[in-house]
C-alpha cells in the first residue's frame, strides 16, 4: 500500500538540492572573485618589490656607468621586464600545477578506454611545446641584440612628445624629421619580429593539423566502438569530453612550462642588472672622516671616460687648503667638471689619489664622505615640488628648517620672488602639475645655488653658478662672496674673469693638465694662458 505524499513534499525534496547547487555555484564564483583579488594585491606588491630593488640598485651604482651605452641597454630590458616577469613566473607555476592534476585525471579516464589514446595524448603536444622553447629563445636573443635600436626609436618618442625639445622641434620644423627617423628605427625591430613569429606561426600550422590528425584518430576509434556496442552513448560523450579537456590540460600543461622557460630568461636581464658592480665603495681599512681638518689634495690623478682615448684628466696635482677659495679656468672640455667629479668621489681617477688630510679618500665610505660637499652643477635639476622642498633637497635629512630655508633662499636673491608665488614657499614649481608656476632659467639657477648654501657642508664647489644669472643679481652676489662663502673650503668654476678675480689662488687648466696657477695678479703679471684668455674677454666687453 503506498503512502500518498503530503502536499509540498516533492517541493521540498527538489528545493535542497536546488539550495545546493546554488550555494555551490556561489562559493565558486566567489571563490574566483577573491582569487582575482589575491592575485592581483600579490601583483601588486610583487610589482612594487621588484621596482624597489631596481630603484636601490640604480641610485647606488658608479656614476660611470652613465657614460656608458652597454648600461642603458641593460637598464632598458631590466626595466621593461622586473615589474611584471616574477608575477608571471608565480601565474605559469599555479597553471602548470592546476594543469598537472587535471592532466592525470584526464589521462587516467582515458587509459580505461586505452592506453594508446591517454599515450597519444601527448606526444601530439610534443611538437607544440618544443617549437615554443625554442622560439622562445630565438625571440629572446632577437629582442637583446635590438635592445639599442629599441632605446633609439624610445629617444625620438621623447624628442616629439616631450616638453624640453618640444620648442626647437616646432622653432626648426623638425617634427617629420624625427617622425621619420622614429618610423625606420621602429619598424626596423618590429618587422623583423614579424618575420620571426611568422615563420614560427607557418611551424605551428603543422603541428596543429598533427593534433587534427590525433583527434580525427580518436574520435573514429570512439565511434567504432559504441558502434560496436562496446561503449554506451553515455561513455562515449565521457571519452570525448574526457579527450578534449585532457587536450584543453596539456596545453595549459605545456604552455606553462614554456610560459616559465620565457620567464627564465627574460628575468635574467633584470639579475644581470642587479649584479652590475659597484666599484666605489670604502676600501679597507675604513677610516671614519666627517669633516675637513687640512686640506684635500690630488696627486697625479689620471681619467678617462669609457670610449675615450684621450685622458680628460691627465697626470693632475694640486692642494687646497681649509677655508681657501680656488678658481678653476680653462677653455670648455679641460677637464673642470670632470675634477669636480673626482673630487666629490663621484667618479674614480684611474690612477693616483685623492687625499682629505692626507688620507686617500678611498678608505671613506662614500655617503659619508660625499656629506662634506655641496655642489651646484653645470647641469642641475629642475625639481616639481615647492619651491621650498626644492631648497630642502640640499640636507633632505634636516627637519624644521623654515628660517635656514627663507636665509639660503635670500642670499641667493631669489626670496622676494618665492613670496610672491600664489603659496608662497609651498607653490609647486615647473610645469609637470596642477596649480604649479614655471620659474626662468635664471631663476631656476638661484633656486639650486639656495639648495647648495642649505647644505652645511665644509667644501663647497659652484660650477658655473651665474650663467643664467640677470646682471644685478650676479653682481649682489659676487660683491659679497665671500660673505656668502664665508667657513667654507670653495672651488668656483666660471668663464667670467671678473668673478673669477676674487679667489685666494686661480688654477687654468688646459687638456686636462694645470697650466699655471697663481693669484689674479700673479698670473696677469706672467702673461700667459690665464692673461691672453683675459685680455680676449675685457677687450669684448671695452668694444
Amino acid at each position: 500500500m503506498e503512502i500518498a505524499s503530503k502536499p509540498g513534499e516533492n517541493i521540498v525534496n527538489v528545493l535542497w538540492p536546488v539550495i545546493a547547487v546554488v550555494i555551490v555555484w556561489f562559493f565558486d564564483e566567489a571563490a574566483m572573485d577573491l582569487g582575482n583579488y589575491v592575485r592581483k594585491k600579490q601583483s601588486v606588491k610583487l610589482e612594487s618589490y621588484m621596482y624597489g630593488l631596481l630603484h636601490e640598485k640604480a641610485i647606488k651604482l658608479d656614476l660611470i656607468y652613465f657614460e656608458r651605452p652597454d648600461y642603458f641597454d641593460c637598464l632598458a630590458r631590466a626595466s621593461r621586464e622586473a615589474p611584471w616577469r616574477p608575477n608571471s613566473i608565480l601565474n605559469n607555476l599555479i597553471s602548470m600545477f592546476r594543469g598537472f592534476l587535471s592532466l592525470v585525471l584526464m589521462a587516467g579516464v582515458l587509459a580505461f578506454l586505452h592506453w594508446t589514446i591517454a599515450l597519444l595524448l601527448l606526444v601530439v603536444n610534443i611538437p607544440g611545446i618544443w617549437l615554443r622553447l625554442h622560439y622562445a629563445g630565438v625571440l629572446y636573443n632577437f629582442q637583446k641584440e635590438q635592445t639599442p635600436e629599441a632605446r633609439k626609436a624610445a629617444y625620438f618618442n621623447w624628442l616629439l612628445t616631450g616638453d624640453r625639445p618640444s620648442r626647437e622641434i616646432r622653432l626648426f620644423g623638425l617634427g617629420n624629421y624625427f617622425i621619420s627617423l622614429f618610423k625606420k628605427s621602429f619598424l626596423k625591430t618590429k618587422e623583423e619580429e614579424i618575420r620571426i613569429v611568422r615563420k614560427r606561426t607557418l611551424i605551428e600550422l603543422i603541428s596543429d593539423l598533427v593534433k587534427a590528425a590525433a583527434v580525427l584518430i580518436t574520435l573514429l576509434y570512439i565511434a567504432g566502438e559504441t558502434i560496436h556496442g562496446t561503449l554506451t552513448l553515455g561513455q562515449m560523450a565521457m571519452f570525448l569530453l574526457a579527450f578534449r579537456q585532457g587536450m584543453v590540460s596539456i596545453k595549459d600543461l605545456f604552455g606553462s612550462m614554456a610560459g616559465l622557460y620565457e620567464d627564465s630568461l627574460f628575468v635574467g636581464d633584470t639579475f644581470e642588472f642587479l649584479n652590475l658592480k659597484e666599484n666605489i665603495t670604502a676600501v679597507p681599512p675604513v677610516i671614519d672622516l666627517k669633516e675637513l681638518n687640512k686640506s684635500i689634495s690630488a696627486e697625479n690623478i689620471s681619467f678617462t671616460y669609457p670610449g675615450n682615448s684621450q685622458k680628460t684628466i691627465d697626470n693632475f696635482s694640486f692642494e687646497i687648503k681649509k677655508g681657501e677659495i680656488i678658481a678653476l679656468v680653462g677653455p670648455n672640455g679641460a677637464g673642470k667638471s670632470t675634477l669636480v667629479r673626482l673630487l666629490s668621489r663621484l667618479y674614480d681617477p684611474d690612477s693616483g689619489s685623492v687625499k682629505l688630510d692626507g688620507n686617500d679618500i678611498k678608505h671613506i665610505d662614500p655617503d659619508n664622505y660625499r656629506k662634506l660637499f655641496s655642489v651646484v652643477f653645470q647641469d642641475f635639476m629642475l625639481y616639481n615640488l615647492n619651491a621650498g622642498e626644492n631648497i630642502r633637497l640640499g640636507n633632505i635629512e634636516e627637519k624644521n628648517a623654515d628660517e635656514k630655508i627663507i636665509s639660503s633662499a635670500s642670499v641667493s636673491g631669489i626670496n622676494d620672488l618665492i613670496k610672491n608665488l600664489p603659496n608662497g614657499y609651498s607653490t609647486v614649481i615647473g610645469t609637470l602639475f596642477d596649480d604649479s608656476r614655471e620659474l626662468s632659467w635664471g631663476e631656476w639657477q638661484k633656486i639650486a645655488l639656495a639648495r647648495a648654501l642649505f647644505r652645511d657642508a665644509p667644501l663647497l664647489i659652484l660650477d658655473e653658478p651665474s650663467s643664467a644669472l640677470d646682471a644685478d643679481t650676479e653682481y649682489e652676489i659676487f660683491s659679497r662672496f665671500r660673505e656668502i662663502v664665508r667657513g667654507r673650503t670653495s672651488i668656483l668654476i666660471s668663464h667670467r674673469f671678473i668673478n673669477v678675480s676674487l679667489a685666494d689662488r686661480i688654477i687654468v687648466l688646459n687638456k686636462g693638465a694645470i697650466a699655471e696657477t697663481g693669484t689674479h695678479e700673479e698670473l696677469m703679471n706672467r702673461k700667459g694662458k690665464y692673461y691672453m684668455m683675459y685680455i680676449k674677454q675685457s677687450s669684448r666687453f671695452e668694444k
